[in-house]
């Protein structure tokens, strides 16, 4: 028996959190990080690093018997898969938010105001997505001449 999928959504992010206050009032879900993470293979050319809050009540998963290492697997499995056509089967939809990697780079379990979420670092394949602030920081390396 297939387990079923857990459904979570991003929550919205401000462009510069609760630290400004713009006037820009466009709300996204996450943000390309800057930083260099010199542990993920393909860094900075292939993929990026993306920090989203993940909207599910992890507690009701946990005392189901899931880990939390299960439960952000799941969500990222739920996120990954594309909305259904409004156009029938001719039209191969993709994931709303690109793709993320199957495992998270990082995350905790949060709890804020009586709302729980997973604060995590996904690692996604495009650089600039319209869902996201700011784009991937694409790094150059200088090969050595011999």
């Amino acid at each position: 028996m297939v387990a079923p999928m857990i459904e979570c959504s991003l929550s919205d992010l401000k462009e510069y959190g609760s630290v400004l206050k713009t006037q820009n009032k466009k709300i996204k879900y996450g943000i390309y990080l800057s930083s260099h993470f010199n542990a993920i293979p393909g860094f900075g050319k292939r993929c990026w690093v993306v920090a989203v809050n993940i909207d599910v009540d992890y507690e009701k998963y946990i005392s189901e018997g899931l880990s939390p290492e299960q439960i952000v697997k799941e969500c990222i499995e739920f996120l990954n898969t594309p909305p259904k056509s409004k156009y029938g089967k001719k039209r191969k939809r993709k994931p709303l938010y690109g793709l993320f990697h199957d495992t998270p780079h990082r995350f905790h379990l949060k709890s804020k105001n009586g709302t729980k979420y997973i604060q995590a670092l996904l690692i996604v394949e495009n650089r600039k997505r319209k869902h996201f602030w700011r784009e991937g920081e694409k790094l150059s390396f200088k090969r050595r001449k011999k």
